[in-house]
């Protein structure tokens, strides 16, 4: 913990016990299959009181950062991690984190009360930004595609999301084919959204890899989504 931290998790709390409506926290526990109560605060609520709360927070270090999201991921209640990672979202934009950030705390956050909500919002947060900012992070995708866990796994497939034109496709698909006979519905749906996400600039690409690789079903219904012909 930090200074910076402890007052970062105070405002938070502050901001979300003023939206809260706890009516609706049963069904957004019963959206995410119970993986953690919820204090009952919309997305939209949420953000707004998170801007409120936050707008004048002191640029951290990289250290206060990751006490900070580390204390947040703490709290029992599923909008706190989301909380952490809008908060990294918005720091590693503003070039607080170095590569060594992804190790050191992001995938300790990613494999901690690990569900899809918290594993994706960690991509677009921190995962994605800095692979495409260091690419010696390849690597660490690699090492996390061949971990076994299943949660690191669909983080290296997917951390090029959104790329477009500048998407590493020999990667891409060296992953996708790493695990296209992968059962497991979280990494198998990994590897269909980021072959559709791709298809939006290489159609004929992802198409043509799509014949010639062994995947399963769910992967192709979800990489073909979009594709003609």
């Amino acid at each position: 913990m930090s200074a910076w931290s402890d007052e970062v998790v105070a405002r938070t709390v502050a901001a979300y016990a003023a939206v809260a409506v706890p009516d609706e926290a049963p069904a957004m526990v019963a959206y995410m299959k119970d993986v953690a109560p919820f204090l009952g605060v919309r997305t939209p609520a949420r953000r707004a009181a998170q801007m409120g709360a936050w707008r004048t927070l002191r640029r951290p270090t990289q250290a206060d950062l990751a006490a900070a999201a580390r204390a947040l991921w703490t709290l029992d209640e599923r909008e706190y991690q989301y909380a952490a990672c809008d908060l990294l979202g918005w720091f590693v934009r503003k070039g607080v984190a170095r590569a060594g950030f992804v190790l050191d705390p992001v995938q300790e956050l990613i494999v901690t009360r690990p569900w899809w909500d918290t594993v994706d919002s960690l991509r677009s947060a921190a995962v994605g930004p800095l692979v495409a900012k260091h690419p010696e992070l390849v690597a660490t995708m690699r090492a996390w595609s061949e971990s076994g866990d299943r949660w690191l796994i669909r983080s290296a497939l997917i951390h090029q999301l959104g790329r477009k034109g500048a998407t590493d496709q020999p990667l891409l698909f060296e992953l996708c084919a790493r695990h296209g006979g992968d059962r497991e519905f979280f990494v198998a749906k990994a590897i269909g959204w980021a072959l559709r996400d791709h298809a939006r600039v290489a159609p004929d690409a992802v198409r043509a890899f799509v014949a010639a690789t062994p995947l399963q079903p769910l992967s192709v219904r979800e990489a073909t989504k979009h594709l003609r012909g």
